[in-house]
């Protein structure tokens, strides 16, 4: 889901949303929420990323992946804030090649983030079903390689929109960034071709992955609660091993990913079809849950830091001692500053008044 195709490019859903005055509420909420949305993700990708990308967690291949996706998020973010721009009737496009540039960025980082889950999530596949393969596969290595070489495809595929965008000017004096007319025809192609790379083929390899997770989880889930009992049992659910933690966070970002998104995927892929086909008209209700389930797939770029505070141990431990201890420690540091300058008043209040005294005495003697 790019907002290049959503917002900018105007195609016939477009035309009949406008038509229809059933959605106005859900377009206007999507359209208010979306600075709140971007502002915060803005603010928890950079977190997530400093933490990810530091010294003590870039040392694992999940740690890279997910580091590098907390700034993929953060350029699909800025990307929707442009829009939002326009939505204000700001006129967000008027400086050369932004047009172009927000167009890309849209593509390219919507394309990496939901590879690097799909990757994230395969990789929990080899750690709970394969766990022998885990030193052979799960490297940071391996991993860099990964990451360079998806970039890569990603603007090699999505270069097209370099040249087939430009800006028009509205008879409002509005600065619009739309397809080149003489392209139309190659972009409708290549729009369903984007649905099929960044919708439906990760959202089915995710899907399919999370089977056997989710099987082979229960499966150990079962057999730890059969032959543990008693005071062993609860000594053990306070130990957990480093494996398990990191399972437990993968498999919490794979499964929002799906929650979050594949409502989304499945309203756009149904509107592609149908435009596709040009079968049928394009049911006013489906138009209101677009907007919603888009609403709800932003926020699946903007709410992951929650998912790592709340099921990543060590990235918690590492968000307090980044960020809450320095915090802290000012705050004690000026608690301290504060009686000690008092102390020192009252030291240099006392010699003033000592030497006052002996002035006294002197002029008695």
């Amino acid at each position: 889901m790019h907002v290049n195709a959503t917002e900018i490019y105007q195609n016939s859903t477009t035309e009949y949303l406008n038509y229809y005055g059933t959605v106005n509420l859900e377009r206007d909420i999507q359209k208010y929420s979306k600075p709140v949305i971007c502002l915060s993700g803005f603010i928890g990708n950079f977190l997530s990323a400093a933490i990810f990308l530091s010294k003590s967690q870039r040392k694992t291949s999940c740690s890279l992946y997910l580091g590098v996706r907390s700034l993929s998020d953060t350029g699909f973010l800025i990307s929707l804030f442009f829009i939002w721009l326009g939505d204000m009737q700001v006129n967000a496009f008027k400086a050369p090649g932004l047009c172009q540039s927000i167009i890309f960025l849209s593509y390219v980082c919507a394309f990496l983030s939901v590879w690097f889950i799909v990757i994230v999530t395969f990789e929990n596949y080899i750690r709970i079903c394969m766990p022998f393969q885990v030193n052979t596969y799960c490297t940071t290595r391996k991993a860099k390689i990964i990451i360079v070489l998806f970039t890569l495809i990603s603007f090699i595929i999505y270069n097209f929109t370099l040249w087939t965008f430009t800006v028009k000017i509205a008879p409002s004096g509005m600065s619009l960034c739309l397809p080149i007319q003489e392209f139309n025809y190659i972009l409708q192609y290549l729009y369903y071709i984007d649905t099929v790379v960044t919708l439906v083929l990760p959202t089915l390899i995710t899907i399919v992955l999370m089977i056997p997770i989710t099987y082979n989880l229960l499966e150990l889930l079962r057999r730890q609660q059969a032959r543990l009992t008693g005071k062993s049992q609860q000594k053990d659910r306070r130990q957990s091993t480093p494996q398990s933690k990191v399972t437990k966070l993968l498999f919490s970002v794979s499964l929002a990913f799906i929650l979050l998104s594949l409502p989304s995927h499945v309203v756009r892929t149904h509107l592609a079809i149908s435009s596709f086909v040009a079968l049928e008209e394009i049911d006013p209700l489906v138009v209101s849950l677009k907007y919603i389930f888009e609403t709800i797939y932003y926020l699946s770029f903007a709410v992951n830091i929650v998912i790592y505070l709340t099921f990543g141990d060590r990235f918690r431990s590492d968000f307090k001692n980044k960020f809450c201890s320095r915090f802290s420690s000012k705050k004690e540091q000026s608690s301290q500053t504060t009686p000690s300058v008092l102390n020192a008043d009252r030291e240099e209040s006392n010699t003033l008044l000592c030497q006052a005294n002996n002035v006294r005495s002197e002029t008695h003697v």
